[in-house]
């Protein structure tokens, strides 16, 4: 039976009972030294914290929750990871709770989680930002409140859905003008792009640095190559099979996500040899994107350092922090494979040979 309590953390990690409280309170005004020191005798001594005197102590419920749009999306898992990692090592709780990307869904599920009265949220909105009503709802996000204090909220994964709260999300103006650019410079000069709903607050940064890398290559942005997608394998495939049935000419293909890649990659292979001729680039770096025939070039979002840093930016709110809103802005890096790699060798080839 553990009989270990507080006196015993702080006898062995050389602290006082307050720097104790502190650290199981996530207290901004800890170093990162004598933290390191009362959760190393935390473990030592087998030491838990009894929620039920916790609470009746304070509002804290240890307690934080993220809300996403989809859970068969492994582009989130990574950002799950890291996310849970931040919170476990605080010994905080997280809740993972799935918006199928619905307005109406994230509205009731943040409602319930106010009366639950968690610590704080980060939500990662879904392809709703166009919704009517849903800027004023993202807004009134920054009021939640238990007792006399504030839930904070933390935006992931948009961007310039309110002036109000933190948000941080990938660099995607850089990152969608680099996976453009890379086909131009392999020689591609009819680049398509796959994009984002219309209605997702990341379609217009998206589109326009695509459009941005055509003309600073010299060409000329043709509006027909582009088509929005769902998130998904069929999502891809289906925009895909609209764009050949068109009878569209295209040699590269810019996608949303590795998951619209893959099943655009499908359906050119079905349409009689294309997907040997067109080289792709999808974004995220999920798994999948390594396996398929051929491995599709992507662009690696750091995805476990979102999740980490959005639980950082949420514990600061959570410990106190004031100020104006943050948008922290992550950088991702490209990994170069046969998608790409393959149709620049048949080209220089070809070269070679004239």
């Amino acid at each position: 039976m553990n009989r270990s309590n507080i006196k015993n953390v702080a006898e062995i990690a050389q602290v006082s009972i307050s720097t104790v409280s502190r650290v199981l309170n996530n207290s901004a005004n800890v170093s990162d030294e004598l933290r390191s020191r009362v959760y190393k005798a935390i473990e030592e001594t087998k030491y838990s914290v009894n929620p039920i005197a916790s609470t009746l102590k304070s509002a804290r419920r240890n307690q934080i929750a993220i809300v996403l749009p989809s859970l068969r999306q492994t582009y989130y898992t990574d950002i799950i990871k890291g996310l849970s990692d931040y919170c476990y090592e605080r010994q905080v709780t997280p809740v993972i709770l799935e918006s199928g990307g619905e307005p109406e869904k994230e509205q009731k599920i943040i409602e319930n989680l106010e009366k639950q009265w968690v610590d704080g949220i980060v939500l990662i909105p879904g392809k709703n930002a166009g919704t009517p009503g849903y800027l004023e709802f993202i807004d009134s996000l920054s009021q939640l409140k238990k007792q006399d204090s504030r839930i904070p909220v933390v935006l992931a994964e948009c961007t310039d859905l309110s002036s109000h709260l933190d948000c941080v999300r990938v660099d995607y103006e850089k990152a969608f003008y680099q996976m453009t650019y890379h086909l131009l410079e392999i020689g591609r000069r009819r680049v398509a792009y796959l994009s984002c709903p219309e209605s997702s607050s990341l379609h217009e940064i998206c589109r326009e640095a695509y459009r941005r890398a055509v003309r600073d290559y010299g060409y000329q942005v043709d509006d027909a190559l582009t088509r929005c997608s769902e998130y998904t394998i069929l999502g891809g495939y289906q925009a895909m099979n609209e764009m050949l049935a068109d009878g569209l000419e295209f040699d590269g293909l810019i996608c949303v996500n590795d998951q619209v890649a893959s099943g655009a990659l499908h359906a050119l292979k079905e349409s009689g040899g294309r997907g040997e001729k067109v080289a792709i680039v999808g974004f995220g770096g999920v798994a999948m994107s390594i396996i398929t025939t051929p491995s599709i070039t992507t662009m690696i979002a750091p995805r476990y350092k979102l999740g980490s840093e959005a639980a950082r930016l949420l514990f600061e709110r959570i410990n106190g922090a004031s100020g104006d809103a943050r948008e922290l802005i992550l950088s991702s890096h490209m990994a170069i494979r046969e998608s790409t790699l393959r149709t620049a060798f048949k080209r220089l080839d070809t070269m070679f040979e004239e």
